[in-house]
Order: structure tokens, then sequence, then C-alpha cells
């Protein structure tokens, strides 16, 4: 769905130099040297995912592609960058607090905060499993094709906000470090890829395609864990924040039980949007015989430390 109260409007940005042109007017430069993120993210054992090539060329905001009702991880933009059309997905800032009250005392104080934001945070989550899909040469195959990732000058975010009518990039915004400090010392992390505007029906034949390449995402150990309609262009999944790569610590600590349930997960929700659509097909994802199919596990807890 696009906004298109804003549909025509632009914002250029000059990525190398942190600065940005908005109806001809001049925004102040960003030191953002200190703080932007660098190399293969996130950095943990497991698959990574790659900077965007082209992180250093204008960026021309054209519209907004995700609704102005979105309630997810981030928002979605179309842009121009290097003379091609991408989509945009800038992260909002990532809240740990509910991540860690998840976690008792022992098994927080073993996995550590760093290696908790890698395996939960939204922007790193879609790191990890586009740059395991990348490793699977399967980038573009089975889910919409990633670019890589890139940052933005949070003094910039709040033009591109203001314009869009954009204003919950952070939870508790009062509260939030972010407001505690210069504008300038903060970046927001964004993730570039293919723009797909066929939003088409479900058929038969799509729903079968998409059962397929979910499939194939999880035989590579990615688990989307947010299978909805709207997480689809083109019948391609376009959004996998919410996604849990192995390796994983809650995967690997977490009860044989508590396994199967999460797993299973994507599959009851695929079943779910299918019914939900109202398409007539024969198609099921979730089946006793591909549980059958599972790695095989020990069920003992894997110990980490620090």
């Amino acid at each position: 769905m696009l906004d298109t109260a804003k549909e025509g409007t632009t914002i250029l940005i000059d990525s190398s130099a942190s600065d940005a042109v908005q109806d001809g007017a001049h925004a102040a430069d960003a030191d953002v040297a200190s703080v932007e993120l660098r190399g293969l993210q996130p950095r943990c054992d497991g698959p990574k995912l790659h900077p965007f090539a082209h992180r250093r060329a204008k960026i021309k905001f054209v519209k907004r592609l995700s609704a102005p009702d979105h309630e997810g991880q981030g928002h979605v933009f179309q842009v121009d960058i290097a003379r091609k059309t991408y989509a945009l997905k800038i992260f909002n800032f990532y809240d740990d607090e509910s991540d860690v009250e998840d976690l008792v005392g022992p098994d927080l104080d073993a996995i550590g905060l760093d290696l908790l934001h890698a395996h939960s945070d939204p922007f790193y989550n879609e790191c990890r499993a586009f740059g395991k899909l990348i490793e699977s040469n399967l980038n573009g195959r089975v889910a919409v094709r990633c670019h890589g990732y890139t940052t933005i000058p949070a003094e910039l975010v709040h033009q591109i906000g203001h314009r869009f009518q954009v204003d919950d990039w952070i939870k508790d915004a009062e509260e939030h470090q972010y407001y505690q400090l210069p504008l300038h010392r903060q970046v927001f992390r964004a993730t570039v890829k293919d723009v797909i505007q066929d939003d088409v029906p479900l058929t038969h034949m799509r729903v079968k395609r998409m059962r397929r390449d979910l499939l194939r995402i999880r035989e590579q150990g990615v688990y989307p864990m947010d299978i909805k309609a709207s997480n689809y262009r083109g019948a391609l999944l376009v959004d996998l924040s919410s996604a849990r790569t192995e390796p994983h610590f809650w995967l690997d600590m977490c009860s044989w039980w508590d396994y199967e349930r999460t797993i299973d997960e994507d599959l009851v929700q695929f079943d779910k949007m299918v019914r939900e659509a109202g398409v007539k097909t024969s198609v099921i994802a979730f089946t006793k015989s591909y549980r059958s199919k599972l790695r095989p596990r020990d069920g003992v807890r894997k110990k980490y430390s620090k």
C-alpha cells in the first residue's frame, strides 16, 4: 500500500558527505564516522550481511511504500540510488527491554548482551537471514533480493519522517538515549532490497510456489516467524526482521518442545494466511510428515559461556 498523499515528494541525500538537499534548502553536515557500521554485520558467529555497494551515493527518496498505519520494525521507502530503484527499509531504534526480561538471570549472564542483541535486534535479524540466503545462493529466488545494509544520519531521518509523516521511530522517545545525545552521533540502520510493486492476489499456483520457497528458506536454518500477507510482494517474502537464523542462542538453549513449537510457527502462520485469503487450494504447509524431516536434536540445552 502506498502513501499516496506524499507520492512524488522527493528528498535528496548525499550520503558521501552526510548532508541533504530538501526543496533547495541545505541541511547541516553530520559527522557519523565514529558511529557508522562497517564490514559484515552482525559481529557474531553465523551468517552476516555485507554493506550496500553504493552506500556513499546520493539517495533520492521518492515515496513511502509501507502503509501509514504500518506497525512493524521500521518504515520502507522507494528510493533511487546510482540510477537504480530500490526499497529502503529504515529500522526503528531497537529497545532490548522485553528481550532481556524474557531471559532469566543465569541465561542472560551466560549469553551476554552483545549476543542477545545480535540475535534479537530486528535489523540484525534481517542481516543474518538475508546473509544466509546469500551464502546459499538463494538471494532473490525464495525471497526478495537484498543488496546489503546502509546507515542514515538521524537528523536526516527527522527530515524524512516529517515529509512522509513518520514519527514513531523510537519507543518511549523521551527516555531514549537518542534524545540525550547529540543528533549527529546517532545513525539509523537500513537494509536495501529490490522494489516489488506487484501486490498480486493469492492463487493456488502462487500459494504452491510460496510454500515451496518457505520450506527452502527453512531448510537453510532461517525461520521467518512472521508469515502474513502484508509481508509478501509478488509472491515473495520481503520482511525477515523477525527471523531466527541458526545458530541462534534461543534455539540452542530451549527445550525440544519449545524448539518444535517455535519452528512450527512459520508453517501454522502460512496456513492461516492462505485460509484467510479464501484461496481454493489443497496446499498445506504444516504436516506431520514435514516435522519428521527436521534435523535431529539431542534435547540437551547448549551451555553458553562468555
